[in-house]
């Protein structure tokens, strides 16, 4: 049973400015990964031929591919850490319920057609693990993981809320006291080892499901454990800062040798055991090792790099961070547009990324302007507040006429509509013009 705790006030002082940066950049950084995998098929050369100048590109979208996704769930987990502060148990629930569950509700049975096959849309949202092909809610399945995880998580986050000096808070302070920060570089990682040692061989990885899924978990709550004792946290990463910046490449470059050398298929994705292999070996157990400490190092490496430099506040950061969640859900919708157009014009891989990558920063950040404009739009479309929020900004903070505010309310609903329309449109168009 969950004990509810009462509100506790905010500490303005405890924000870190850092991780909200962090979270900005890294979905920044997920459009321009979106839009660069899913137009690799416009590389020129023949399928499959890594010619030495793309070289590169497959070398950054290997090793980013490895730890953006952890780097986000742990994001995600020291976040909840700061909203269980001030919330209850019950409050951070129906909080999770209503900020993540709504708009994959709105994402499912609209911006992905759901409404049209509604029997397949509820069995893919109550399947476990329906398949990369199956899943109703597309990008969106981050936000799927995340709340099952933040349901799965509640009576760990309430017990150490309610009990800060529990045996499990003084195990994390211990770990993260350990002499020359071996603790925080080593014990995740092991932990992180011995997941993908245990469920790797079983099923490929794919999209947070299967052995991914308890992997990210993982990340998620080692993001909320952190944070519950950031007072060890944050001095530790200033500590480790320079030994984790030397071992990263290193273990970028065993991880992606070992991974283009490997004798096992999908030795870094799992499923190997399905074609015959053996489930645990030397070169599996090493793999799971390598990848594990390789991921967790990139996440260490710019989380300290960034408590360094990123923790200060800016006008910018509050809107920024506010745009990610509905940013990230339209993103994908007007990624494969340009990525079909810059195909049929046979306009080149590069000149196509740089432009195409352009195009969807802009569009979301359009598709922003609409969506936080309109009361009734914000909930399925990932923003917080209602009305209260909308009257700050332009051009409702300027207009003093009750009549005319609600004429400006209706124009925005009415362009939120026209906007939703056309981001179906937009992936119908996509979808078309592939198959030219």
């Amino acid at each position: 049973m969950i004990h509810s705790q009462p509100q506790i006030r905010a500490d303005k002082s405890s924000r870190r400015y850092d991780i909200d940066w962090l979270r900005v950049l890294l979905f920044a950084l997920l459009i321009w990964f979106h839009y660069a995998v899913f137009s690799l098929g416009q590389l020129e050369g023949e399928e499959g031929t890594m010619e030495l100048f793309n070289f590169p590109l497959f070398v950054i979208i290997g090793v980013m591919h490895q730890w953006r996704l952890a780097a986000l769930f742990v994001i995600s987990g020291m976040g909840s850490a700061f909203a269980f502060r001030r919330r209850t148990a019950k409050k951070y629930i129906q909080e999770r319920g209503i900020r993540l569950g709504f708009p994959l509700i709105f994402a499912t049975f609209i911006l992905f057609f759901g409404i049209f096959e509604p029997q397949k849309a509820i069995t893919g949202l109550f399947t476990v693990f329906p398949g990369s092909e199956n899943m109703p809610y597309g990008h969106l399945w981050f936000i799927y993981n995340l709340l099952i995880y933040s349901l799965i998580l509640t009576p760990l986050f309430a017990h150490v809320r309610k009990n800060p000096e529990s045996r499990i808070v003084r195990t994390v302070r211990s770990i993260l006291r350990v002499r020359y920060g071996i603790g925080i570089m080593f014990v995740p990682s092991i932990i992180l080892a011995a997941n993908a040692i245990a469920f790797k061989p079983w099923g490929f990885g794919e999209v947070g499901m299967w052995w991914e899924f308890p992997r990210y978990l993982l990340y998620f709550m080692f993001g909320y454990l952190m944070i519950s004792v950031k007072e060890d946290y944050f001095p530790v990463l200033d500590r480790i800062r320079i030994p984790v910046t030397i071992l990263t490449p290193i273990f970028s470059l065993i991880w992606y040798i070992l991974s283009e050398s490997a004798s096992i298929p999908n030795l870094m994705a799992g499923g190997w055991a399905n074609e015959g292999y053996a489930a645990v070996s030397g070169a599996t157990v090493l793999a799971a090792f390598i990848q594990s400490f390789h991921a967790w190092f990139w996440c260490l490496f710019i989380f300290s790099w960034a408590s360094k430099f990123l923790n200060r506040p800016s006008k910018w950061l509050s809107y920024l961070n506010e745009a990610v969640y509905p940013t990230y859900i339209v993103h994908m919708h007007l990624t494969f547009f340009p990525i079909a157009i810059f195909g049929i014009l046979g306009a080149g891989y590069y000149v196509g990324l740089t432009i195409g990558t352009i195009f969807v920063m802009l569009g979301v950040m359009v598709c922003f302007e609409i969506i936080r404009r309109a009361t009734f739009a914000r909930t399925v479309y990932g923003l917080k507040g209602g009305h209260e929020e909308v009257a700050k900004l332009y051009p409702y903070n300027r207009i003093e006429n009750k009549n005319i505010r609600v004429l400006v309310s209706i124009a925005f609903h009415a362009l939120t509509f026209v906007m939703t329309i056309m981001l179906l449109a937009l992936l119908i168009g996509a979808g078309i013009l592939g198959e030219l």
